[in-house]
């Protein structure tokens, strides 16, 4: 801020880059874009990645980026898929840190500063609360917390407790390689873990500066039919053996067991004693009632 007229000098302020991935929500796209150029913090560029749209999207940034110099298109020719379409951003930033933003969800106007603010050299990245907002107009905060969080890799073990976008420096996320291309599902929690294990410990605040929008009711019960969640977590695990050691593998192993089903009655009394859970025992029961009743009914 100069003394003479009051005005903040972006040169003194260290620039974000926000990276968008998308592939042919072009209307969707629009109101992210919309809500990182409302930023109230000046210094910012904003990385929109393109994987193969058909849908206008092109056209639409062309017309943006003659507009708003902050604005850049990147683009594949073919589909590549949401890791490398994401790491297109990421290795194109030139700004000192990074965030990320889904193409169907929303940053509050405060996010980017709010953040900057915060940033200790201490932390590997930091993220925030966010706030669910769905179809039939009802929302909800995700994280029930007052304080804010401070963990290291470990409490990224066996769930991903950072969210879906994090903020960090922009060598951080360079330094791991990215996002994982081979990864089909989990890639947010695959990242931020192996993010946290080689460069520390994390930070989440309370304050929600996020919105996250659901094209679903809240309480619309949904089953998804992509890529397995057992094999997911299967992945995650292969992927990461020099993270996932010891008691954890064998715990991660279970897990994913306990997911595809498969797990024993010894394994999951075994767990619930160790992890003081009972819902590891619980969750074996009520698998096998319904597999009981499958029988039954055919």
């Amino acid at each position: 801020m100069t003394a003479e007229s009051g005005v903040i000098d972006q040169s003194t302020l260290p620039k974000v880059s926000i990276y968008i991935s998308t592939c042919n929500r072009v209307d969707r796209l629009k109101r992210a874009v919309q809500s990182v150029l409302n930023q109230d913090y000046p210094n910012i560029e904003v990385l929109v990645c393109d994987d193969a749209s058909v849908d206008g999207t092109a056209d639409y940034m062309a017309e943006l980026c003659a507009k708003d110099e902050r604005v850049h298109y990147l683009r594949n020719e073919k589909n590549m898929g949401a890791c490398a379409t994401r790491n297109l951003g990421i290795f194109s930033a030139s700004g000192k840190f990074i965030a990320g933003l889904d193409d169907d969800d929303e940053f509050t106007p405060d996010r980017i500063s709010f953040l900057v603010k915060n940033w200790d050299d201490r932390y590997s990245f930091l993220c925030c609360n966010f706030k669910e907002v769905y179809s039939d107009g009802s929302h909800n905060i995700y994280y029930k917390q007052d304080e804010p969080l401070v963990a290291d890799y470990r409490a990224l073990l066996f769930d991903n407790i950072a969210s879906n976008q994090i903020f960090t420096l922009t060598k951080n996320l360079q330094d791991i390689g990215g996002f994982d291309t081979r990864v089909r599902r989990l890639q947010d929690w695959d990242t931020w873990l192996r993010l946290a294990f080689s460069h520390g410990p994390f930070k989440r605040f309370p304050e929600y500066k996020y919105l996250m929008h659901h094209d679903h009711a809240k309480n619309e019960q949904r089953v998804s039919k992509s890529y397995p969640l057992s094999s997911a977590l299967h992945d995650l695990l292969q992927r990461n053996q020099n993270i996932y050691v010891g008691d954890d593998a064998k715990f991660m192993k279970f897990i994913v067991a306990s997911s595809d089903k498969s797990a024993s009655l010894s394994e999951s009394l075994y767990w619930t004693v160790k992890k003081i859970a009972p819902k590891y025992i619980v969750k074996y029961l009520l698998n096998k009632m319904n597999l009981n009743l499958g029988l039954i009914k055919s």
